[in-house]
């Protein structure tokens, strides 16, 4: 894809020569001076004439050079080689149109893209191919998201036996811009689709890393959480936008929600945006949940204003094995203390009753840092404590 006199004569040049006709023996006091003078280098070859080559031509938005990737993978105790790969159709170009702001669209254009996944065996040989269309994600990513991108190669998320299933991920970015989209696949062991499902997107959306449990027997996506043999369990809700969720356990999960549902606001001055205009009594209800993972049921409920917007919705927290405890920062308050079991009610350690850091950092203690909207901290957590001994500082951003 890229692309005549020869040389050395010698100039004599004689500078005095007096011949004596009356004698037949030269006087060395007069003897000719002469001088030779080095010859000169040998004249360089005409330089090569200088072709104009016309400039490359930068390649047009949402194309890209063929891409792949090879993965050596294990799958129920056998080996397997899987490839990966992503390919842009020039020949086939797409149109799709988008709602630019509220009332008013565009179109946009783009190119056909491939995305295939081929499982080999130990032996070489194949198991299945399964190639896709960027049409296959209009649904899930949008239409003009997925026509504008480039075909970047999907990304193997893991193996669910519980699931039966191959779990991948597929980016896709309108060019120059952080406006994009995900999406996860999951394939069966015969290359099957089983379903779609939502991604993280950069740029706006909850903060739901796709991610397998540590059991593999369920996956997480940023809409729902796909179980065997169960329908999935929906974590979207009409009266909130979903902030985010996250696994604590095998078998919990936490699910966290900001009050209001995000819609169309029209302001005095003409002007139209999104945001969300929740009630008194929403802003008062419990918003963060702990779920079981098989049932659905709700364990626990609190109320929890850490997360921030910022290129999408950010939840400020870190998980602890050791303590068996993931901690949630809110910057103005401090710390809730969720239990990984999530049966529990999370506890509130304010800053006014942490003592601050002052060096050394002790053995036992865990440091870990949180980033709020406007403030970072660095947490010191003493593990050998059994009640909980945490010390911080501020830092900086």
């Amino acid at each position: 894809m890229l692309n005549g006199l020869p040389y050395g004569l010698l100039l004599v040049f004689v500078m005095s020569c007096e011949q004596r006709m009356t004698t037949t023996r030269a006087n060395p006091s007069v003897l000719a001076s002469v001088s030779v003078a080095p010859p000169p280098p040998p004249a360089q070859p005409p330089a090569p004439a200088q072709v104009a080559r016309p400039a490359a031509r930068p390649a047009p938005p949402g194309w890209a050079p063929p891409a792949s990737t090879d993965t050596l993978l294990v799958l129920n105790g056998q080996p397997y080689h899987l490839r990966l790969q992503a390919e842009t159709d020039s020949a086939r170009r797409l149109t799709a149109t988008y709602e630019a702001t509220p009332g008013r669209s565009e179109r946009v254009h783009g190119f056909d893209g491939y995305y295939t996944v081929t499982l080999r065996d130990a032996q070489g040989g194949q198991v299945f191919r399964r190639q896709l269309r960027k049409a296959a994600f209009f649904k899930r990513a949008g239409a003009d998201i997925v026509t504008e991108s480039e075909a970047y190669v999907p990304e193997l998320l893991g193996y669910s036996r519980p699931l039966g299933a191959l779990a991948f991920t597929v980016d896709f970015m309108v060019p120059d811009s952080d406006v994009g989209a995900q999406v996860v696949v999951l394939l069966d062991m015969a290359g099957n689709v089983l379903r779609f499902s939502d991604g993280r997107g950069p740029g706006s959306g909850p903060e739901c890393d796709p991610a397998l449990s540590a059991s593999g027997g369920a996956l997480l996506t940023a809409s729902e959480v796909l179980r065997p043999g169960q329908p999935p369990l929906r974590l979207e809700k009409l009266t909130a936008d979903l902030v985010g969720a996250t696994f604590l356990t095998d078998t919990t999960l936490l699910v966290v929600y900001a009050p209001g549902k995000s819609h169309v606001i029209r302001y005095p001055n003409g002007l139209e945006a999104y945001g969300r205009t929740p009630s008194p009594e929403q802003l008062r209800a419990p918003n963060a949940f702990v779920r079981n993972v098989r049932t659905g049921r709700v364990l626990s409920r609190f109320r929890y204003r850490g997360f921030y917007e910022e290129m999408g919705f950010i939840i400020p927290g870190y998980q602890l094995r050791a303590t068996g405890t993931h901690y949630l920062l809110d910057e103005k308050r401090g710390l809730l203390l969720l239990p990984l079991g999530g049966a529990s009610m999370p506890t509130e350690m304010r800053f006014t009753l942490m003592p601050r850091f002052t060096p050394p950092q002790k053995l036992a203690e865990v440091r870990f840092e949180l980033h709020g909207s406007g403030s970072g901290f660095a947490f010191y957590v003493d593990t050998s404590s059994v009640r909980p001994h945490i010390r911080y500082q501020q830092v900086e951003e």
